[in-house]
Parts: structure tokens; C-alpha cells; sequence
């Protein structure tokens, strides 16, 4: 098959989403479908879903968190959960926000990763992300949300309002829509008060798309009005690129290219400082083709379509080789992008945390913390072998096959 050869049209694409949408275990939400009302009951089983870490946590400074730190975070939380019914409101993120377990922007960390990997961050919210409303800390400052993929708590500033909930479906399922295709780009406007302002906008992200010419784009930027309420700034963007109207053509080569928009940036467990761990690095570069992938590994593996891998070595190598370029291979905790053979190595694209570095007699965990290109004969810092980890696939071109 031709790289350039479309793998998923996008009605295709469509039914994995539906398939996706179907099962609890992929941790997505159809949001139009959610209930607009829940028992005081129920939305305390959704914030205390992810209880309190039961290991020793520091933060950034390397102090251990007490009791009474955890026993603050539940104070605030609980005034979200005062009333026996809660009524649930509509609204559209209106700036790239942290979604966090609890609603605090201090960090989690465990000793071996202080200032590193932060425990409590959830994911990046994009611009334009519709949200699930549920309540708010004692504070107001943090609002308990659901997007798409994950749920957690974000600051209630980054939220506009919009009352009319078929207004927010219409917003929800608008189909006319550009996508952002750069790593990220920074768009420059003026806001209704007349004053410059500027939003950097990643990969992925949706603009309503209001008209198109051979040279330039009309598009609807989510913002707030001075109630609070969802409004769109028009604005008028030149084609360069960084944008396309609907989704892009599903082919290997379109994947790879994508992918290969972020190398060398930071790796970001959870969002941290805007950018991408290993699988929010495959979830935008599939964004762009349509197609909604849950948030973490875990839930990736439980996705329509994933395939498990031969046990034996040699089987596993011959079928991975077999695979077109752009398939996601997985071991548990960690995605990583299949970019082809070059000879006889197996190479692959990912964000990766730690590798491991071969030495006289012991392996040194090494920690890149970027977005790299190396081959399935890399070692993990436990000495494993990329090859002999990987458990699970995601192939584009086998999915027609099962739907």
C-alpha cells in the first residue's frame, strides 16, 4: 500500500469514534448525551474517583505533603457537593487550561521525581473544548468539569458560559469547522474591548469555519462577553497552512508528518507546561484526521480496533514490520508511533519520560524528556527491550477489516 493512500475515509472514522464512544472502559463521553442533572451521590463517586495518594507526595520544593494539606483539598471540594441535585451547565473552554485531580495548581510529586512528573495533572484542555459544568470549590476559583476524554478540575476563569443548551449542542457537533494542523501556532486579534491580544493554539484544536476563499479562512474564536457568557470574535486568517478546513486525509504519510511536527519539543506528563506526554502526542496527531482517542494508555488499549501482539520475539518483529507506517504500539504505560523498517531496525516516534543506557554491567536510566525518534531495539531503564515490551497495536489500515 502507497503511504499517500487513504487508510480510513471518514465515514470510517465516524463508526471507530461511535465504537469508542460505546464503551465505559475508553473513559470518553458523547457530552451531549451526559444528563443534565445529578444526585449529590453521583457527583461525589466522579470527584473522589481518583482518591488521595495513599504513597508519600512532596511538593516542588521537596516537602512532604501532611494531612492537613489533603484535608483542605477536601474542605473545598466538598461545597461542590452541598445540594442533593445538582444541576449541570454548559460552557466551552476559552484558553489552553490544566485539568488537575484536585482543584489546586500545587504540584504532586513523588521523591524520585520532584519538579518532574506532576501526579495531580490530568491533561491539557484546548481552546474551544466544550465542558460539563458541575460545581465549583468553596473558593469559586476551580470548577469540577467533564470534556470528552477526562474529568477534573480546572480554573473556573478559562470557562464562558452558554445557557442555551442546544445552542451548546449545535456549538458541540458543528461540523463546519477548521483544524490546526502546526505543533502550535500563536494567533494575534483584538478583543471587543479593542485591545491586542494573542492565544497559542495546538494541534488539533477546533475554530468554527464561517467562509473560506482560495487565500484565506473565516473563523469564530471562543471568548467570553463581559457577563461571562460565550461569544465568538470573526476573524479572518491567511491559508498558510497552519490551519485546514475539516479534518485531514488519514494516510500513513499525513501521520508521520504530523508526528513529526513535534520533535525535539519537551515531554509533558499530563499537559505539564503545555506540552505532550507519549499519549496525548498520538491523540492530537489523530485529532486532525477525526478521530477521538481516550486520554491515557490504559484506556487507548481498550479502544475498538487495538490488536494484541505474538508472544514470541520473532513473530512480534514480522508482524510489526508488516504494518504501514503510522500504527500506535503499546506496552502498558506507554504509546508510541511505528514511522517504518529502515533495513533491519524497527523505527518508532514518541515522547518519552526515561531510556535506558547500556554500561559495562548495568543499565543507566537517562532522562531525555522529549519527543525522539530511535528504533524498538532500545532499551528501557529497566534493561527491557523496547521489542519484547510491547503488548498491543492500533493499526489504521486493520480497521476496515472489523467493522
Amino acid at each position: 500500500m502507497s503511504l499517500s493512500r487513504i487508510a480510513l475515509n471518514q465515514q470510517q472514522i465516524e463508526a471507530i469514534n461511535w465504537r469508542n464512544l460505546q464503551s465505559l472502559r475508553t473513559g470518553l463521553s458523547d457530552l451531549i448525551c451526559e444528563p443534565m442533572e445529578v444526585t449529590s451521590e453521583q457527583l461525589q463517586k466522579m470527584i473522589y474517583s481518583e482518591g488521595f495518594p495513599e504513597e508519600a507526595r512532596f511538593d516542588e520544593q521537596g516537602n512532604l505533603y501532611e494531612e492537613n494539606f489533603y484535608v483542605s483539598l477536601q474542605r473545598r471540594m466538598e461545597t461542590a457537593i452541598a445540594s442533593e441535585s445538582i444541576a449541570v451547565r454548559c460552557g466551552v473552554v476559552i484558553d489552553n487550561s490544566f485539568l488537575r485531580s484536585f482543584p489546586t495548581m500545587a504540584g504532586s510529586y513523588r521523591k524520585e521525581q520532584i519538579g518532574e512528573i506532576d501526579r495531580f495533572a490530568v491533561t491539557m484542555l484546548k481552546l474551544g473544548e466544550p465542558v460539563l459544568v458541575y460545581g465549583q470549590d468553596e473558593s469559586g476559583l476551580w470548577s469540577f468539569v467533564r470534556s470528552r476524554q477526562a474529568i477534573g478540575w480546572m480554573l473556573s476563569e478559562r470557562i464562558a458560559w452558554e445557557t442555551d443548551f442546544f445552542r451548546w449542542r449545535q456549538y458541540c457537533t458543528n461540523r463546519m469547522q477548521a483544524v490546526v494542523t502546526d505543533s502550535c501556532f500563536t494567533l494575534d486579534y483584538t478583543d471587543f474591548d479593542g485591545i491586542s491580544q494573542s492565544k497559542n493554539l495546538f494541534m488539533g484544536t477546533c475554530l468554527a469555519l464561517y467562509d473560506t476563499t482560495r487565500d484565506t479562512f473565516l473563523v469564530g474564536l471562543p471568548v467570553k462577553d463581559r457577563r461571562g457568557n460565550l461569544a465568538n470574535i470573526q476573524l479572518v486568517l491567511r491559508r498558510n497552512g497552519s490551519l485546514v478546513p475539516g479534518n485531514l486525509p488519514l494516510s500513513a504519510q499525513n501521520i508521520i508528518s504530523q508526528a513529526k511536527k513535534m520533535l525535539g519539543e519537551p515531554y509533558g506528563w499530563g499537559g505539564t507546561g503545555y506540552h505532550r506526554d507519549c499519549t496525548s502526542l498520538v491523540g492530537d496527531v489523530f485529532s486532525t484526521f477525526g478521530l477521538q482517542f481516550p486520554r491515557n494508555s490504559t484506556q487507548q488499549l481498550q479502544m475498538f480496533g487495538v490488536e494484541r501482539l505474538p508472544v514470541k520475539r520473532e513473530q512480534r518483529y514480522q508482524f510489526i514490520s508488516a504494518l504501514m507506517p503510522g500504527a500506535v504500539l503499546y506496552f502498558p504505560g506507554h504509546a508510541m508511533l511505528y514511522l517504518g523498517r529502515r533495513g533491519q531496525e524497527l523505527e518508532i516516534l514518541h515522547s518519552v519520560y526515561a531510556l535506558g543506557l547500556p554500561a559495562a554491567d548495568r543499565i543507566i536510566p537517562h532522562k531525555l524528556r522529549r519527543v525522539i525518534t530511535s528504533s524498538l531495539r532500545q532499551q528501557r531503564v529497566n534493561g527491557e527491550c523496547l521489542l519484547d515490551a510491547l503488548t498491543a497495536c492500533w493499526a489504521p489500515e486493520h480497521q476496515k477489516q472489523q467493522l
